[in-house]
Order: structure tokens, then sequence, then C-alpha cells
């Protein structure tokens, strides 16, 4: 049935919908199961369909929530306007708006006789079957079946609550969109994974045997699990492709969810979209990062020894790989190994400068001056700190040079903080009041945590407590907006910096508990350690 409504057309058989404009005529792919949910709307458009029937029709024998049903709704009304559907509260929908129906071509057999009309048509049938029987086959053996699963949420915040199933559906929309490749809906993975761990009651079942059992539930040869982590403006899309071939892994560095989520689609495209997996091979290239991918894993879960032995591993093959190198610093600089840390970041400089590489080079220069803030190592103190601030000085300048506003961010957070050590508070605070500025501009806002931490040790060193429990309490009511574990815990910790100096040790115990009951709600190996470095009288400074 094709019918049209206000400037769309739908062609309820081939699935899809089409926008009648005059400058151009877009196709909307409309998924399965909503497909399926506006034909029963429209063809009992004189009647109100219950909810039950339409799960019963469509998701029938599955045990299913009525939000897949709300989402379906959403789809068409997003798709076809508002007003085409009603809602009857506790009860179900009905399809309201009108149709113009659009008539079949005139038939071939009022013009043609029967007999020769009979034969043409047998014909064209046996010729169409085993083109389509060629092609499918061919097909199949070239492209394989692709799955997603939901991407897997550790963002340190509740702003990213909606990214496993919406991130799921973006990769599966984005990737049948760009490819040929065949991809399995998002409902059927869904359900595929809730049915396999509704037979599981106790949840152990091994990651490898969950991704066999939906390679054969649903026929897909790649199974693609992913997995966020990082902060906003500054993320990681850690991905891990499962097929017969074993697990390959990767990480994606990115700006924004959408960003990273696309890049990942762009590397499947690229290197699945028309070829078979016959072999290893077609996981070099943009995959061949798999041991970096490990490393980074290593770097979060604070196995800081075996993340440098894979980063190094990473380097061997791709010695101008400038993320491995930061990460490489990075770890050696955890296991307190300043002065190789910071002579690879200045390698790092060194390497070519292109459009690519500034950002890392950014980044190189931010860390050269953060470690050398944070860990002191020679007996000329001052000349340290100048040393740092030219580092965050060209690490501002190539921020303010690509419009990066959160490096640029980052940049006055770490000025204001040498400014404060060099005790020209007035400077500091200048610095540290641009860097909230752009802080508040972020989706995630509670970045500014940072800066009102640092305002607040400002108003310490020159001995105004009362406003610097003022600044803490801000930090404070921004961390807890985003319920963002790691700054509620910074804030607290530098509290109880401030009340073990002043002396008044039960309530710095008291504020340090506090963290460690978050580090632990929050189950995070690095948190408790920075915590518990805390207790421990150790520098609680890591590089993130």
């Amino acid at each position: 049935m094709r019918f049209k409504i206000d400037n769309k057309e739908v062609d309820l058989v081939r699935g899809v919908a089409y926008t009648l404009d005059a400058q151009q005529r877009k196709r909307h792919e409309i998924r399965a199961k909503t497909l399926q949910v506006l034909t029963v709307l429209v063809e009992n458009a004189d009647r109100v369909v219950t909810k039950q029937e339409l799960l019963e029709m469509i998701w029938r024998d599955l045990v299913v929530q009525d939000q897949v049903l709300v989402q379906s709704i959403k789809e068409i009304r997003d798709m076809l306007g508002p007003n085409t559907i009603k809602t009857f509260p506790k009860k179900g929908y009905r399809w309201v708006a009108e149709i113009e129906r659009i008539q079949k071509p005139v038939q071939l057999k009022a013009l043609i006789p029967m007999r020769i009309l009979a034969l043409a048509f047998l014909t064209l049938i046996l010729v169409i079957g085993l083109a389509h029987y060629i092609l499918d086959k061919s097909s199949s053996q070239q492209l394989p079946r692709v799955a997603f699963l939901p991407v897997e949420n550790n963002m340190p915040d509740r702003l990213h609550d909606w990214v496993p199933i919406k991130g799921m559906d973006h990769l599966t929309y984005g990737l049948a969109q760009q490819t040929e490749l065949p991809v399995s809906d998002t409902d059927d993975v869904l359900l595929a994974v809730e049915h396999l761990q509704q037979r599981d009651l106790q949840n152990t079942m091994p990651i490898a045997q969950l991704v066999f059992k939906l390679q054969q539930k649903l026929g897909a040869q790649l199974i693609v699990q992913t997995r966020l982590t990082g902060y906003p403006e500054d993320l990681q899309l850690h991905y891990t492709l499962h097929s017969q071939h074993g697990p390959q892994q990767g990480v994606i560095l990115s700006h924004s969810v959408d960003d990273a989520l696309n890049q990942l689609i762009r590397a499947l495209a690229e290197k699945f979209g028309q070829r078979e997996i016959t072999d290893g091979s077609h996981y070099q290239g943009a995959f061949s990062n798999q041991a970096f991918a490990k490393g980074v894993n290593a770097f979060l879960k604070r196995d800081y020894e075996a993340a440098i032995v894979l980063f190094q591993s990473a380097l061997v093959e791709q010695p101008n790989m400038l993320a491995a190198r930061r990460y490489l610093a990075g770890s050696l600089a955890n296991t307190y190994k300043l002065p190789e840390a910071i002579n690879l970041l200045q390698g790092s400089l060194l390497l070519e400068d292109n459009s690519i590489s500034q950002k890392e080079h950014l980044r190189a220069n931010l860390l050269i001056g953060y470690l050398l803030i944070h860990w002191p190592q020679g007996d000329n103190r001052q000349q340290e700190l100048d040393l740092a601030e030219q580092y965050i000085a060209k690490a501002k300048g190539l921020a303010q040079s690509s419009q990066d506003k959160l490096f640029i961010a980052y940049s006055y957070e770490e000025l204001g903080k040498i400014k404060r050590l060099q005790g020209q508070y007035s400077e500091a605070t200048r610095w540290l009041l641009a860097a909230l500025e752009y802080h508040q501009s972020f989706h995630g806002r509670y970045g500014q945590t940072a800066a009102l931490i640092e305002l607040a040790k400002i108003a310490i060193a020159q001995e105004e407590i009362s406003e610097a429990k003022l600044y803490f309490t801000k930090a404070m009511q921004v961390a807890n907006e985003s319920n963002a574990s790691p700054n509620q815990i910074w804030v607290l910790l530098a509290q109880a910096d401030m009340y073990r100096d002043l002396g008044q040790k039960a309530r710095a115990h008291t504020m340090a508990q506090q963290a460690l009951d978050i580090a632990h709600l929050a189950d995070s190996p690095q948190l408790i350690a920075r915590v518990q470095a805390w207790f421990a009288h150790v520098p609680i400074h890591t590089v993130n």
C-alpha cells in the first residue's frame, strides 16, 4: 500500500517514506517494528487499536515493555507529523490523519492478450528470481551481518544516561544508511540479549559465550561492543569487534558522542562495507591500534606497568602515534618516572606539526606544564614554574588558534595555579574566572569545579576561610547537579586538605571518608586509590 500525507509519500511495502520537496526527494527508511505498527494503525483507522493488540501482533511470543511501542509511535509522529496518531490513555492508539491512497497503474492485462501476458510474466519472474538468487548469494558471501550491542556508558555523570540505547540505535541506523551491510535491528538485538539474560539468571555468562550465542541467534558474523568513557568534550569510545577470528580492539578519541559514533561507522564502512571477512588482514589500518586500545584499558584500570608495555608495543609499529606517546608519558608519570615522561613529550613536540597532530601537540605542552606544576623535581621551584608557564602558554596559543574552548579553559586553569603558587593572587583569580566562563558554556558544566577549587585555595592562602567555604559550596553544587562522582571527590578532598591544615583533623577525616564512600559507590579503582592516597599522606595527583 502507498499513500500521501501532507508533503510525504509512504510505501508500506518497501518500508520507506519520501519527502515530496520541490528541491529534492529525500528518502526515509522506516524501522521494521515501526513499519509494522504504522501498517496496523493505517489499516485499522476506523477504530482504536489497543496497546495489548499491538504488542501481541508485532512482538508476539516476546516479553517486552510498553516502551518499545511508545518509541515506535514517537518515530511515526516525528516522521509524518504529531497529529497523525491520537493517544487514548490506558487504552491504545488510533490513526486519525487523512491520507490519499496512491492507486496502482493500469494493469497490463487490460491491454495485452492473456496468453502473451502470462508467458511474459512467467519469464520475468524466472529472470528476477535467478538474478536475486545470484545477487543474494554473492552479497551473503561478501557482506557480514553486523549487530551492535548497547553502548556501555562509563561517563562519570548522569548527562549521558541516554547513551546505551540511543547510541546503539545511532550506530545501527548510520551503518545501514551508509553501506550495503546487513545490520540487525536494534529491537531484535535487545530482545535477543534480554532472552539470553533471562536464561542466565545469575548473570555469569562470559562475554565470549554471550557473543557466540548472539551470533547464532541473530545470524550476525560481526558483533560490535562499545564503551564510552572520559569527560564531556574529551571522550574515548572503546570498541571490540567480535568475529570468527576472535576479538579485535580499538579506541576513538573525540570531542562529542555523535562524532565518536560517526567515526566508528566510517571505520566499519571502510573495512567491511564491500568485502568478506576471510582473514585477519582486514583488521589492519584503522583497526591496527589494538595494542593502543588495550593500553588505554590498562591505564584506566591503573595497571600502569602493563600499559607501558602495550604503548611501547604500539609505538614499535607506529613510532609517530602521538596519542600512544602521550598515554605512555602519562603511565611513566604515574609510576614516578617524571624525567622519562617529560623527555617523551618533548620528543612528540618535534614530530611533524599538521592539522591532525596539532591537538596532540597542544596536549603535550599542557601535560608537560602540568607535570612541572604538580611534581616538583628540582631545587629551584621558581625556575620550574617559569618553565611550566612557557609550556602552558604554548598550549593556550594552540587552543586559541583552533578555537578549542575546552583546552583554552584547561590552559587558563593551569596558568591560574602557577600564579597562585607564585603568590600572584589577583592575576591567578583573573585566569580562573576566565576559565569558569568557558566551562559554563559546556553541556557538562561540572568542569567548573576545578576552577572553583583553585579559587578556594587562593582564598585559603589569603586566610579568607569564609570565602573559601563559599567556593567549595558552589563547587559541590555544580558537581551534584550532574552527579559527577570524580568532581564530588575532588571538592571533598580539597576541603579535607583545608581542615587538616587548620588543625581540624576530625573534620578533615570526615570529609575524606565521604570521598571514599563516593569512590566505593562509583566502583572506581582509580578514585578509590586517589582517596586512599590522601589518608596515606602521599601525593594524589595522577595523570588522566
